[in-house]
């Protein structure tokens, strides 16, 4: 007995909503790095008694990076708080 079977494979392709996410990916991680390369003026940051000599824009993008790792971690401890109710 010879059995054939009907698959027909379908493309997955992005949508608007997803080809629109990653032009505006694109484009903020171009001003971040034009941010970054147009603020170079070093200053000495102190935090602790650690004692750092960075750029201020490197030193602005990491302050944005710690500060967005709070948001997510408070964030994820409301869900779980949420779900657990």
């Amino acid at each position: 007995m010879i059995t054939t079977s009907d698959t027909t494979t379908t493309k997955r392709r992005g949508g608007f909503a997803s080809k629109l996410a990653l032009l505006v990916t694109v484009v903020l991680v171009a001003a971040l790095v034009i941010f970054v390369l147009q603020n170079t003026v070093h200053s000495t940051i102190n935090f602790l008694g650690w004692n750092f000599d960075l750029g201020q824009g490197v030193a602005m993008l990491g302050a944005a990076v710690v500060g967005a790792i709070i948001a997510l971690t408070a964030t994820a401890a409301f869900k779980v708080r949420r779900a657990v109710r």
